[in-house]
């Protein structure tokens, strides 16, 4: 097999943008010369790498096999390019994922780090629910994700982070709200407003509540913290979310946490990549300001 960086590097930004001509016009090359270089590719290999439906190109399964290691190989070449140019191999662009929760609370002093400690590293950030940033990592469309849930995928590389504790609460009006002790029998009668499926708060407290509890009267289920929030000072409905998202209400007295002794509801942030993607500096250089942020 004679493929070439170059090839490879066409073929990781088709999986990226799902399209051959933004591919062409991201790496500056004429459609019919990005045309016949990913044929030549796929030739080389004696295998097609993506669905072809319409003008979108998807990965097909060699595809999905090829690109996290077509990726650590590019990776690879771009710190021998920069170490015989005798720059920081800390440099260039990461493309880290973040759920809500952390990007609401860690993210803006990590970047702020980040442009402390490594100028040169441009860091793209997409703010998402634990579920579909997975998916973008299994896709190669970030190089590392800060998620709120443990996973089991076989692929996903996963080291904890921080502590976290999810509490339940309600306006100070409801009428739990006195209550020095609440039982889950008490809960199961409230109405709810949650996170939605895909969360990593929502599968925490989910998990938590397995087994112990039927269907609880959901309400209604929204992404977006601030919403969640406004409504359960106005309604007098029932969440599941981070202490860390609700400090500010706690401490106002607009929100209560409520004392449920039955109900274990802390979990750990976790750093995310695929394995097969390798040692990434930049990655590890993330890892080790985000947990200078909690020293």
């Amino acid at each position: 097999m004679n493929f070439t960086l170059k090839q490879l590097r066409l073929f990781v930004s088709v999986a990226e943008n799902g399209s051959l001509s933004r591919a062409a016009e991201q790496l500056a090359m004429t459609q019919s010369a990005a045309t016949m270089s990913l044929q030549e590719l796929e030739r080389q290999l004696n295998h097609s790498l993506f669905d072809r439906v319409g003008r979108r190109l998807s990965l097909n399964a060699w595809g999905q096999w090829l690109l996290p290691r077509a990726q650590k190989m590019l990776a690879e070449s771009y710190l021998i390019e920069q170490g015989f140019k005798g720059q920081s191999p800390i440099a260039g662009r990461l493309r880290l994922g973040a759920s809500r929760t952390i990007a609401d609370h860690w993210i803006p002093g990590l970047i702020e780090q980040v442009a402390r400690r490594y100028p040169q590293l441009d860091l793209g950030l997409a703010v998402d629910n634990t579920h579909r940033l997975l998916q973008q990592l299994y896709q190669g469309r970030l190089e590392m994700a800060l998620i709120e849930a443990h996973a089991q995928e076989k692929w996903l590389r996963l080291e904890p982070w921080c502590r976290d504790e999810l509490v339940i609460v309600c306006q100070r009006e409801h009428p739990l709200a006195q209550e020095s002790e609440v039982s889950l029998q008490q809960l199961a009668e409230c109405d709810w407003v949650l996170r939605e499926s895909g969360s990593g708060t929502r599968d925490t407290f989910e998990q938590a509540l397995a087994g112990r509890l039927g269907p609880l009267r959901i309400r209604q289920e929204y992404p977006h913290l601030p919403t969640i929030k406004r409504l359960l000072q106005s309604r007098p409905w029932l969440s599941c979310m981070s202490r860390l998202s609700v400090a500010d209400e706690l401490a106002a007295g607009s929100l209560v946490a409520l004392p449920v002794p039955a109900l274990s509801l802390s979990r750990f942030f976790y750093f995310a990549w695929h394995k097969d993607r390798g040692d990434h500096p930049a990655r590890l250089a993330l890892i080790e300001l985000a947990r200078e942020l909690l020293r």
